[in-house]
C-alpha cells in the first residue's frame, strides 16, 4: 500500500482510482452519485479566509493581531511519507483562489523529552495567499508513520515469493494492502499509543502557539513552559483533516491535553491560560474515511459519556471544565467502504468524550463509481471509495464553502441532499 498511496490514507490505487474516477476532469452532469448530508450548518475554510479581509500581510498590523487561518492534515492507517497530503492541499488552495505559494515548506522533525533519542514524526508548513497577499492560509501536515514501520517490517516476510507464488495477483494486491495498513490501530491500542498521541500533542502545539515567522527551523520540544504555548487560539482559525485513525488521534490528543492540564490544578491554582484558551475554541474535524465506529470496538471507552449537556450548555453545572466550547465533526463516508462508517447519533453519547461538547455532521457520498464491469448488478471497488476523497467536488466544496452558508458552492447544494438538523447542542 505504500507504494500506491492517494491523499491522507496509503491506499491502492493512486493511478488505478484516478483512471477510474476523476471528478475535477469529469462531466458533473452526467455524475448520477448519490450524496445525502444529515446534520445542522457550518461554517467552512472560506468563510474564515473572509475575516481576514482589510487586514493586509504589506499592511501595518501586527502579526500577533492578524487572524490566521491554519488546516491540521493527519493521515490514517498505512505507511506515508512528508508530502502526501500535496493532492488535498493544491485542490483546496485552487478552490480557495489560493494561487500564491512560499517557495519554502517548512519541515521539522518533532521531538519529546518523554521520548529521547529521536523523532516521533515530522511536521511540515506550507503558506499560501491570493494575489492581493490579504487572505493567508497555513497548511500542517502531520506524518506519524514512522512510529508503526517496525510493525511493518515484521510482516514483509509475508508479501516475498516464498509465501506469495501460490496467491493469484489480486489476492496478492489485497494481502500487501492488510499486511502494511492493519498494524497501525494494533499500535495505536497497544505499544504505540502514547507516541503517536505524543506527535499529535507536539504537532498541535507548534499551530496553536506559532505563526509563520516564529516555526521553529530545528528539532525542538513545544510545551507549556514557553511563553507562546497557546497564544494564537484565541486570534487563529483551525480547521483539521484527517483520514480514517487520524480522527480519532485527534480527538484523544485533545482529550489526553486538558486531561494533563487539569490534573495539575488545584483549589487555589490559577488556571493555565493554555487551558482557558483552549476551553473558549471551536474545532472543527473534516473526518474523510470516518471509521470512529469501528475503532472505538477495540479501544478502551472515553473517559466522560453522556454528559455533554451538563459540560457543553453555558451556566450546566460541569461547564468550566469542559475541554473545548465546541466540537464540530463532519463525517464523510461512502456507503461502499468497507472501512467507513457514518456516526449514529447514539454514538455522539458515548463513543465521543462529552468534554468535547461534539455535534455531528454525516455526510454519506458515493466516491466511486458503480461499474457493472465485475457485478451484473454493479461493483464500487471499496478501495476508491475509502481513498478518493481528496479529489471529490462535493467532498473539497463542503470542505471549503461550508453547508448552509453562502459560501457551500453549488456542487454542494444542487447535487446533495440535506436533511437539517436543529442548530442547538443535544
Amino acid at each position: 500500500m505504500a507504494a500506491l498511496s492517494v491523499g491522507g490514507c496509503a491506499s491502492l490505487g493512486e493511478g488505478v482510482g484516478r483512471a477510474v474516477f476523476s471528478q475535477f476532469d469529469g462531466n458533473p452532469e452526467v455524475d448520477t452519485r448519490a450524496c445525502e448530508i444529515q446534520g445542522a450548518s457550518f461554517d467552512g475554510i472560506l468563510f474564515a479566509l473572509q475575516a481576514q479581509d482589510g487586514q493586509s500581510l504589506i499592511g501595518d498590523i501586527p502579526a500577533s493581531e492578524r487572524s490566521l487561518v491554519k488546516v491540521m492534515i493527519v493521515h490514517g492507517i498505512g505507511s506515508h511519507h512528508p508530502g502526501y497530503s500535496g493532492r488535498t492541499v493544491a485542490n483546496l488552495a485552487t478552490v480557495l483562489g489560493l494561487n500564491v505559494v512560499s517557495p519554502q515548506i517548512k519541515s521539522i522533525e518533532l521531538t519529546d523529552p518523554d521520548f529521547p533519542g529521536g523523532s516521533i514524526g515530522t511536521l511540515t508548513a506550507q503558506r499560501f495567499t491570493d494575489e492581493t497577499r490579504v487572505r493567508e492560509l497555513l497548511v500542517y501536515e502531520l506524518t506519524w508513520s514512522r512510529i508503526s514501520d517496525q510493525a511493518r517490517a515484521n510482516l514483509r516476510f509475508d508479501n516475498s515469493q516464498t509465501h506469495a507464488r501460490n496467491r493469484a495477483p489480486l489476492n496478492q494486491l489485497g494481502k500487501t494492502f492488510v499486511n502494511d495498513v492493519l498494524v497501525d490501530p494494533l499500535v495505536y491500542v497497544g505499544v504505540g499509543r502514547e507516541k503517536i498521541l505524543t506527535a499529535m500533542r507536539q504537532a498541535m502545539c507548534w499551530a496553536y502557539s506559532t505563526d509563520w515567522d516564529q516555526f521553529p527551523s530545528a528539532p525542538i520540544a513545544c510545551g507549556q513552559g514557553d511563553p507562546g504555548y497557546g497564544s494564537r487560539l484565541p486570534v487563529d482559525r483551525f480547521f483539521f483533516v484527517t483520514h480514517s485513525l487520524g480522527s480519532r488521534i485527534v480527538l484523544d490528543a485533545l482529550e489526553t491535553t486538558a486531561e494533563g492540564l487539569y490534573a495539575q490544578l488545584g483549589s487555589d491554582t490559577e488556571t493555565p491560560l493554555f487551558l482557558t484558551n483552549l476551553r473558549n475554541h471551536t474545532v472543527t474535524v473534516f473526518m474523510l474515511a470516518n471509521q470512529l465506529p469501528l475503532l472505538q470496538a477495540g479501544f478502551a471507552p472515553v473517559p466522560v459519556t453522556g454528559q455533554i449537556a451538563d459540560y457543553c450548555t453555558p451556566g450546566g453545572p460541569l461547564y468550566e471544565r469542559r475541554i473545548v466550547t465546541q466540537t464540530r465533526v463532519i463525517a464523510f463516508s461512502d456507503p461502499n467502504d468497507l472501512l467507513s462508517y457514518p456516526i449514529p447519533d447514539d454514538f455522539v453519547q458515548y463513543g465521543i468524550d462529552s468534554r468535547l461538547c461534539p455535534t455531528v455532521v454525516n455526510a454519506s457520498l458515493n466516491i466511486a463509481r458503480t461499474s457493472r464491469l465485475f457485478a451484473r448488478d454493479g461493483f464500487a471497488n471499496p478501495l476508491v471509495a475509502h481513498t478518493a476523497y481528496n479529489d471529490d467536488a462535493r467532498v473539497i466544496g463542503l470542505i471549503t464553502g461550508g453547508l448552509g452558508r453562502a459560501e457551500t458552492p453549488p456542487v454542494v447544494t444542487e447535487r446533495c441532499s440535506w436533511l437539517r438538523a436543529e442548530e442547538a447542542l443535544r
